[in-house]
Protein backbone atom coordinates (compact mmCIF):
# COMPACT_ATOMS: atom_id res chain seq x y z
CA UNK A 1 0.00 0.00 0.00
CA UNK A 2 0.92 3.61 -0.45
CA UNK A 3 0.42 6.35 2.10
CA UNK A 4 -0.14 9.81 0.70
CA UNK A 5 0.94 12.84 2.65
CA UNK A 6 -1.12 15.95 3.26
CA UNK A 7 0.81 17.86 0.59
CA UNK A 8 -0.17 15.31 -2.07
CA UNK A 9 -3.86 15.42 -1.12
CA UNK A 10 -3.87 19.23 -1.13
CA UNK A 11 -2.40 19.27 -4.64
CA UNK A 12 -4.87 16.58 -5.75
CA UNK A 13 -7.81 18.61 -4.46
CA UNK A 14 -6.36 21.70 -6.19
CA UNK A 15 -6.36 19.80 -9.50
CA UNK A 16 -2.61 19.42 -10.07
CA UNK A 17 -2.60 17.25 -13.21
CA UNK A 18 0.49 15.23 -12.28
CA UNK A 19 -0.90 14.41 -8.84
CA UNK A 20 -4.45 13.76 -10.10
CA UNK A 21 -3.04 11.21 -12.55
CA UNK A 22 -0.90 9.59 -9.84
CA UNK A 23 -3.81 9.36 -7.38
CA UNK A 24 -6.14 7.92 -10.03
CA UNK A 25 -3.55 5.27 -10.90
CA UNK A 26 -3.05 4.31 -7.25
CA UNK A 27 -6.81 4.30 -6.57
CA UNK A 28 -7.44 1.94 -9.49
CA UNK A 29 -5.00 -0.50 -7.89
CA UNK A 30 -6.69 -0.10 -4.51
CA UNK A 31 -3.30 1.06 -3.25
CA UNK A 32 -4.17 4.25 -1.40
CA UNK A 33 -4.06 5.28 2.26
CA UNK A 34 -3.51 8.37 4.36
CA UNK A 35 -2.70 8.77 8.05
CA UNK A 36 -4.84 10.08 10.87
CA UNK A 37 -2.29 12.91 11.16
CA UNK A 38 -3.02 13.91 7.56
CA UNK A 39 -6.72 13.64 8.32
CA UNK A 40 -6.25 16.06 11.23
CA UNK A 41 -4.22 18.49 9.11
CA UNK A 42 -6.85 18.54 6.36
CA UNK A 43 -9.89 18.79 8.60
CA UNK A 44 -8.59 21.78 10.56
CA UNK A 45 -8.52 23.97 7.45
CA UNK A 46 -10.27 27.31 7.95
CA UNK A 47 -12.19 27.01 4.67
CA UNK A 48 -15.42 25.04 5.05
CA UNK A 49 -15.32 24.06 1.35
CA UNK A 50 -11.78 22.68 1.63
CA UNK A 51 -12.71 20.76 4.79
CA UNK A 52 -15.71 19.30 2.99
CA UNK A 53 -13.63 18.27 -0.04
CA UNK A 54 -11.08 16.67 2.28
CA UNK A 55 -13.81 14.77 4.14
CA UNK A 56 -15.20 13.42 0.86
CA UNK A 57 -11.75 12.36 -0.29
CA UNK A 58 -10.83 10.72 3.01
CA UNK A 59 -14.12 8.80 3.07
CA UNK A 60 -12.95 6.96 -0.05
CA UNK A 61 -9.61 5.73 1.30
CA UNK A 62 -8.20 3.93 4.33
CA UNK A 63 -6.89 6.12 7.15
CA UNK A 64 -4.06 4.53 9.14
CA UNK A 65 -3.97 5.20 12.89
CA UNK A 66 -1.11 6.37 15.06
CA UNK A 67 -0.34 3.45 17.35
CA UNK A 68 2.44 2.19 19.61
CA UNK A 69 4.57 0.91 16.71
CA UNK A 70 4.24 4.28 14.96
CA UNK A 71 5.15 6.08 18.19
CA UNK A 72 8.33 4.03 18.47
CA UNK A 73 9.30 4.69 14.83
CA UNK A 74 8.54 8.40 15.20
CA UNK A 75 10.65 8.65 18.36
CA UNK A 76 13.50 6.80 16.65
CA UNK A 77 13.31 9.23 13.71
CA UNK A 78 13.22 12.19 16.11
CA UNK A 79 16.41 11.03 17.79
CA UNK A 80 18.21 10.34 14.51
CA UNK A 81 17.24 13.65 12.91
CA UNK A 82 18.02 15.67 16.04
CA UNK A 83 21.49 14.10 16.23
CA UNK A 84 22.06 14.90 12.55
CA UNK A 85 20.78 18.46 12.94
CA UNK A 86 18.13 17.77 10.27
CA UNK A 87 14.91 18.04 12.30
CA UNK A 88 11.51 18.22 10.57
CA UNK A 89 8.19 19.28 12.09
CA UNK A 90 6.34 17.09 14.56
CA UNK A 91 3.38 16.16 12.33
CA UNK A 92 5.76 15.06 9.57
CA UNK A 93 7.65 12.88 12.07
CA UNK A 94 4.38 11.24 13.09
CA UNK A 95 3.31 10.65 9.47
CA UNK A 96 6.69 9.13 8.63
CA UNK A 97 6.54 6.99 11.77
CA UNK A 98 3.18 5.55 10.70
CA UNK A 99 4.53 4.79 7.23
CA UNK A 100 7.68 3.12 8.53
CA UNK A 101 5.87 1.12 11.22
CA UNK A 102 3.49 -0.27 8.61
CA UNK A 103 6.16 -0.82 5.93
CA UNK A 104 4.32 1.54 3.59
CA UNK A 105 5.66 3.78 0.85
CA UNK A 106 5.03 7.42 1.73
CA UNK A 107 4.43 9.82 -1.16
CA UNK A 108 4.91 13.50 -0.38
CA UNK A 109 5.57 16.79 -2.10
CA UNK A 110 7.21 18.19 1.02
CA UNK A 111 10.95 18.47 0.46
CA UNK A 112 11.59 18.40 4.23
CA UNK A 113 10.95 14.65 4.18
CA UNK A 114 14.24 14.39 2.27
CA UNK A 115 15.94 14.57 5.69
CA UNK A 116 14.71 11.02 6.31
CA UNK A 117 17.04 8.48 4.75
CA UNK A 118 14.63 5.72 3.79
CA UNK A 119 13.84 4.32 0.35
CA UNK A 120 10.13 4.18 1.21
CA UNK A 121 9.88 7.98 1.55
CA UNK A 122 9.30 9.30 -1.96
CA UNK A 123 9.09 12.96 -2.92
CA UNK A 124 6.91 13.35 -6.03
Amino acid sequence: MTLIDTSVIIDFLAGDKKIVSLIQELAEKGDLKATCITEYELLKHKSKLKRQLAEEFLAEITVSPFDSAAAKESAKLFTELREQGRMINENDLLIAGIALANHEVLLTRDQKFGAIDDVNIKIV
